[in-house]
């Protein structure tokens, strides 16, 4: 497809910035930018920098992350490409740690199929919220992150799209899309263990995909684990490279 996988990197920092940024701190960076939310949990989704331009210097977009997180005590993650060696060898310098395995940076620019017998609507009414944040918790196995969804304004973030798919009456899965100008990209898609193998999860990420194509997006990227990998690749996205992660301390 010859992607750009930097575009996926600039969808992610919008993201982040707009749903914990605005109740926290969005500062530009050389190089790229820096997102602290009001909590002070190390997570890519929370506390973290994006190196957007590769062209720039990556000791001195270091040294903007770790004067902005030094401010704000905060711990935070550091995304890159897995093949940006440049940034990799200036992490490990300043101290960072891998925060776990390389993730595929998925993309595809064509819409995908849709999953039959499963509804999907949008998180509109305020009721659904919770319900949202609960399935995207226990799909994760993550306590607390129903809490951080609602705490952080996250569902009145602008450009998001928060979506619940569910079948029968019952609510299954969960997802939500960004649009930045011509990228979309796919977040939380969340599936609690008791309802999986539905079809649920790829319902909600393919309506939300179609629905970014739309719009006009020319590309929907997403960061697949290697449990979601095969959904997304029967629904035809390809692998344009892959994201890494490094964990560092709260600076000081």
């Amino acid at each position: 497809m010859g992607t750009d996988p930097t575009l996926g990197i600039d969808n992610l920092a919008s993201f982040v910035a707009a749903t914990v940024g605005r109740p926290g701190q969005v500062r530009p960076v050389d190089g790229g930018l820096a997102v602290a939310a009001t909590v002070a949990v190390a997570n890519g989704y929370v506390n973290a920098a994006f190196r957007t331009d590769p062209a720039v210097d990556a000791d001195a977009f270091l040294d903007g992350v770790t004067a902005t997180f030094g401010e704000v005590g905060h711990p935070y993650v550091v995304w890159s490409l897995a093949s940006d060696d440049e940034l990799l060898a200036a992490c490990t310098r300043a101290g960072g740690a891998p925060d776990g395995a390389d993730t595929p940076a998925m993309v595809v620019s064509v819409p995908v199929p849709v999953t039959p017998g499963i509804d999907v609507r949008t998180v509109v009414d305020p009721a659904d919220r919770p319900v949202f944040a609960q399935l995207c918790e226990d799909g994760y196995g993550m306590p607390g992150l129903a809490w951080l969804l609602d705490s952080q304004g996250c569902f009145d973030a602008p450009g998001a799209t928060w979506a619940i798919a569910s079948a029968d009456g019952v609510d299954l899965s969960v997802a939500c899309s960004h649009a930045e100008g011509a990228t979309g990209g796919i977040y939380y898609v969340a599936t609690p263990p008791e309802h999986r193998g539905r079809g649920a999860a790829a319902a909600v990420t393919a309506w939300l995909t179609n629905r970014l194509l739309d719009d006009g997006a020319s590309m929907v990227t997403l960061q697949a684990s290697d449990m979601g990998r095969p959904v997304y690749e029967r629904l035809g996205f390809t692998v344009a490279g892959s994201f890494r992660r490094q964990a560092f301390a709260a600076p000081g």
